[in-house]
């Protein structure tokens, strides 16, 4: 029973998924690195084996004069047998039959033995060709026997059976057979010292792994859900939302982002926050549509919420949230210039019962734009009319506006893509986040993959301890010091 239940540990502890996807993803280098390996094989193969071909004549060898003829005649055999392994390794037959066939080596090998209990002999031949092997035993045997007095004149010795060209060599080295080999082997080799470094890989890839290697609190995890929801929406390249109002997301999914959701409001309500600041260390982790569910999970509890694209460089929110050929009446950033009011600027959508604040445009002074004291300014006139404000920030590693953005909200959550960022990296961000003003509370684990049938069950919400203190210190301070407040109110305040 204690095995059984050690293997199932292991098994729990192997990311099954990503050994496999990293296998797939790397088939193309598998494949080649076989190829290549087979390819050398079939050439060594060819240059180092050469086939051999063997030709044999048997010979009945008796006693001329013998009282006792059975023992005599093996006597005879085996004694001629020993006397003609001699002459065969001796130079003057080599020199004779070399003579013999207009040669100038000698390279075929010749021996002659006894079959056991008979009074029977064997001389064979190898070499290079059938050619060269029946060529040789026609001429060793022609010229054997005119040395045959040397050896015993009281012995015969009759051809019981020709020596014949030889059809097919002695052993076969299948090319085709060896190379399949290589091939099997170096791709079976590749395919496993890619899923060991799979599996040493410092990454993150499921909630046990969240909790044991970041310094972190863990919200919750988020499986991945299919891009595509039908056959039409794949060939048509209409890629899903994953938005937790689509009629076809999944009952898990809902699930799973409303126990984040009552986590995170539970959190701020404890805190008295309203402002929380969604980000990620890098790019593709799931982070805007995260902010976008976290939104219409908490709208849908009877509260107003307040959703902020703060990515500013690479908006995402508005190709979420905005129809197709759909154009915003003012973007967040032309309110913070002060092109645009407050009013004009929110995007409300009766199907979704959020107020946003979106960008239709790239900002390349992102930085500038969100560290402005608008933006500190805005923050602080929704907190009075919002029950929540949700900031989707920009990624950590790409500029420092998601720590300029920390500086102005109240709690901050970092989205942990599934098997995207080293375990150093997402440490060094959560210590970033720990050193701005907004409480850094833990941290999203997000489209994890699994294989089909895995298990998935959605457990309890858990508790809310162990999420540090509440800093009030902020580097972001000093923005406040900055004059004119636009839209958002009188300068004397």
């Amino acid at each position: 029973m204690e095995d059984k239940n050690g293997i199932s540990s292991i098994m729990d502890q192997l990311d099954l998924y990503g050994l496999v996807h990293d296998v797939l993803k790397n088939i193309v280098f598998i494949l080649l690195a076989a190829l290549a390996a087979s390819m050398i094989a079939d050439i060594v193969v060819r240059d180092n084996y050469h086939n051999s071909y063997t030709t044999t004549a048997t010979f009945v060898v008796t006693s001329k004069n013998s009282s006792n003829y059975a023992y005599s005649n093996l006597n005879a055999a085996s004694s001629m047998a020993d006397s003609y392994s001699n002459i065969l390794n001796s130079s003057l037959l080599k020199k004779k039959v070399c003579q013999d066939l207009g040669i100038s080596t000698f390279d075929a090998k010749a021996r002659a033995r006894v079959i056991a209990d008979t009074n029977l002999m064997t001389l064979s031949v190898t070499s290079s060709t059938p050619q060269k092997a029946y060529l040789t035993i026609r001429s060793i045997m022609r010229t054997i026997n005119g040395l045959t007095g040397y050896v015993s004149e009281n012995m015969v010795m009759e051809v019981l059976q020709e020596p014949q060209v030889p059809t097919k060599p002695d052993s076969t080295v299948s090319v085709t057979r060896q190379t399949r080999r290589a091939f099997a082997l170096t791709a079976l080799g590749v395919m496993l010292v890619i899923m060991y470094l799979s599996y040493r890989r410092d990454t993150v890839r499921s909630e046990d792994d969240l909790k044991e290697k970041l310094d972190a609190e863990s919200l919750g995890v988020l499986y991945h859900d299919p891009v595509y929801h039908s056959a039409g929406d794949f060939f048509r390249r209409s890629k899903s939302k994953h938005l937790v109002t689509d009629l076809n997301a999944r009952f898990e999914f809902v699930e799973r982002n409303k126990k984040i959701a009552a986590m995170i409001s539970g959190i701020a309500r404890k805190k008295g926050a309203k402002t929380i600041l969604i980000t990620s260390v890098r790019e593709h982790e799931g982070k805007s549509t995260f902010s976008a569910n976290l939104a219409l999970t908490l709208a849908r509890q009877s509260v107003s919420v307040l959703l902020i694209d703060g990515d500013m460089r690479r908006p995402t929110l508005n190709k979420i949230f905005l129809k197709r050929g759909e154009k915003l009446d003012a973007s967040l950033g032309d309110m913070l210039q002060g092109k645009a009011s407050m009013t004009n600027a929110i995007y409300s959508n009766q199907d979704y019962g959020v107020q946003m604040l979106l960008n239709d445009r790239d900002y390349p002074n992102s930085t500038d734009i969100v560290s402005s004291y608008y933006m500190e300014r805005l923050i602080e006139v929704a907190s009075a009319s919002f029950d929540y404000i949700i900031i989707d920030s920009p990624p950590m590693s790409i500029m420092a506006d998601a720590e300029v953005l920390a500086g102005i909200a109240d709690l901050s959550v970092l989205v942990v893509g599934y098997d995207n960022v080293f375990v150093p990296d997402l440490n060094d961000a959560i210590d970033s986040l720990r050193d701005c003003k907004a409480e850094f509370i833990g941290c999203v684990l997000n489209n994890v993959r699994t294989l089909p049938g895995a298990s998935r069950t959605v457990g309890g919400y858990g508790g809310y301890g162990g999420y540090g203190r509440y800093s009030r210190y902020s580097r972001y301070q000093r923005y406040g010091k900055y004059g004119g407040y636009g839209h958002y109110g009188d300068k004397s305040k």
